[in-house]
């Protein structure tokens, strides 16, 4: 292979080696594991090294980091003011550029997150128990360290944090984060990319929506990288062969969910064959065995009759790809959030009359998939709902306005699962109450059907 074109496999190597780090970061946090994100992550004995977490300042330093991170965790673990918690951190538009020599990295990684936590919605005088979006973007510098990928400045911006029923037009800002860790930033950060509504925006002014990454990353030496045919080089590539696949797979699962074509998609996607294969959407339970097809089946009829489907909307938007392939390469898991606006008939508080009504859909798919004869496939799919709110209620106000259970004539083979936010539950990493299952981290994950 031409050294041009090994070198464009490699950084595509590379590009979704990052890609995943971002996902396993939003997976710590979920998991209240900010010591994981240290000890995995971080390039935490590089000089360089430092974490800006919105207003709270610039940590750098090996020393001053980990003592940041340290007290981080303290605060993760402390319950007193997590009931209600819930940050789903959603990335989407990835733009990452890695040096020529092949050690460096730049990247961005936009995020729409519902979250709750002790707030000041305005007029600002109280602190409450708040749903509210944040909006921002990590804008991370990587640094390769004895060939494996690290955060070496971890960075996330905060564009607005605006309480549910207010909008960033009216408050843009309902919460700071300034966690007591104990510790002293180095420096103060920069504001000015807090959004207001009396800014003016544009490319020049003071106000932009960056940072913004330049065409090429600055490396370590002016000298490219050269890459050899070797077997660990081959394997990285295959690996990010293999995530991209699944990555599409999954993007065309979501196309044909779309076309309303159930038995389509179970029969070009799925590992119809093996005896492992499953479905499981939200509370509707588990089909697995000889129960799946004709449940797919009866999901067509019901997706095809204009019954209950006047002013029907059900996009499924996923973000924050997290994807472990096992080490027999025949075997994957994965998780994507999902989380978008959907309009159907459902009962908003405080009345049992269903009627159309706009609602977020907030969850995540918990995935498996199996390789046959080269090609993927799914053999595990699990949809599960966070939270659905109506629109304007929000997930403190009405946490679910639908429930989904299929009244079919085909029983699951097992019963459904729930897993739903609740104002009133303390969330915490080793509670009931977390947003987990979890993924293994790659190379702890074997594969196998099981």
């Amino acid at each position: 292979m031409e050294q041009k074109e090994l070198a464009r496999l490699v950084n595509m190597a590379d590009v979704t080696e990052i890609q995943m780090i971002m996902g396993k970061l939003t997976q710590y946090f979920d998991q209240f594991d900010v010591m994981k994100i240290y000890n995995k992550l971080l390039a935490k004995d590089h000089p360089e090294v430092s974490v800006e977490i919105t207003e709270c300042g610039i940590f750098e330093g090996p020393e001053t980091v980990k003592a940041y991170m340290e007290g981080i965790q303290r605060y993760m673990d402390d319950p007193s003011d997590k009931r209600g918690w819930m940050v789903l951190q959603n990335l989407a538009n990835p733009a990452v550029v890695v040096s020529k020599d092949g050690r460096r990295a730049l990247g961005n990684w936009d995020l729409l997150a519902p979250m709750a936590m002790q707030a000041a919605p305005y007029p600002g005088a109280e602190r409450k128990l708040t749903a509210f979006w944040f909006c921002g973007r990590y804008t991370n510098e990587f640094v390769k360290v004895d060939g494996v990928w690290k955060i070496l400045k971890l960075r996330l911006i905060s564009f607005f944090k605006s309480p549910l029923d207010q909008g960033w037009i009216k408050q843009q800002d309902c919460i700071r984060f300034w966690a007591n860790t104990g510790v002293k930033p180095t420096r103060v950060r920069d504001i000015s990319t807090f959004y207001h509504s009396d800014a003016f925006y544009s490319g020049e002014e003071l106000y932009t929506l960056g940072t913004h990454l330049p065409k090429e990353c600055p490396g370590e030496s002016e000298e490219e990288a050269v890459y050899t045919e070797d077997e660990a080089t081959m394997a990285r590539i295959q690996r990010a062969a293999d995530i991209r696949e699944i990555e599409m797979l999954q993007s065309r699962y979501i196309t044909l969910l779309d076309s309303f074509s159930m038995t389509e998609m179970f029969e070009k996607l799925f590992a119809t064959n093996h005896p492992e294969v499953s479905f499981e959407m939200v509370e509707g339970g588990e089909y697995s065995g000889e129960k799946l097809p004709a449940f797919i089946k009866q999901c067509d009829m019901f997706m095809q009759s204009p019954a209950s489907k006047h002013g029907w909307f059900g996009v499924i938007d996923l973000w924050t790809p997290n994807i472990v392939i096992g080490e027999d390469g025949e075997y994957a898991v994965a998780t994507f959030h999902a989380f978008s606006p959907h309009g159907m008939d459902v009962s908003v508080y405080p009345s049992d009359e269903r009627k159309m009504t706009a609602y977020w859909f907030i969850g995540r798919y918990f995935q498996k998939y199996v390789k046959i004869n080269g090609e993927w496939k799914i053999l595990k799919n699990r949809v599960a709902a966070f939270t659905r709110p109506p629109y304007d209620e929000g997930w403190i106000r009405q946490p679910e306005a639908r429930r989904i259970t299929h009244d079919y004539h085909t029983k699951p083979s097992k019963p459904s699962r729930v897993i739903t936010y609740h104002p009133d539950n303390v969330y915490s990493g080793d509670g009931a109450h977390t947003w987990g299952p979890f993924l293994p981290d790659q190379g702890e994950y074997q594969g196998g059907a099981e």
